[in-house]
């Protein structure tokens, strides 16, 4: 098992758009089988789509190469931030990294209120952000598939609010 590190990092730089591309392809892949979706409309995002974004990243490199990466932007809720991607590399899954990044994410935004959406088949993403307190509150369909969704969120506790 290799040494990783977790840091912020512009997406706009080509090579770092196209290392956050191939792996965000394979991660959504994945997530598009376990899910069950022919029409997964992370699937249609391009390189220059990930250089446009507004979204932040903070990535996780593992020598010179980045193997995982998530993503945040403002929220459609005041004060809100959501976690817009959350993807690694598949050869790199199952070593804490999602962990690591998301804890990373929650201690860089503990004034805020954080949310995110899966899809309810998700099993492991949904283990995933249990363990950091996020809970179920809202829940629908997307057409054309009927693919069930669920919006989570980690509310601010009294003792974050005051920091």
């Amino acid at each position: 098992m290799s040494k990783y590190h977790v840091e912020p990092i512009d997406h706009r730089a080509s090579e770092v758009a196209e290392s956050i591309h191939a792996i965000q392809m394979a991660a959504y892949a994945q997530e598009a089988k376990l899910l069950g979706a022919k029409l997964f409309p992370p699937l249609q995002r391009t390189i220059k789509d990930v250089q446009k974004s507004t979204e932040n990243f903070f990535v996780a490199i593992d020598e010179d190469a980045i193997v995982g990466a998530i993503s945040t932007q403002p929220d459609e809720e005041p004060n809100a931030l959501k976690i817009a991607s959350l993807v690694v590399s598949p050869s790199y899954q199952r070593w804490g990294i999602g962990k690591q990044l998301l804890a990373v994410v929650v201690a860089s935004y503990s004034n805020k209120l954080i949310a995110v959406t899966t899809g309810v088949k998700n099993a492991p993403a949904l283990a995933l952000y249990a363990q950091f307190d996020f809970v179920a509150y809202r829940k629908w369909f997307v057409e054309p598939e009927q693919l069930e969704m669920v919006k989570l969120r980690r509310q601010i506790t009294p003792q974050q609010s005051m920091l």
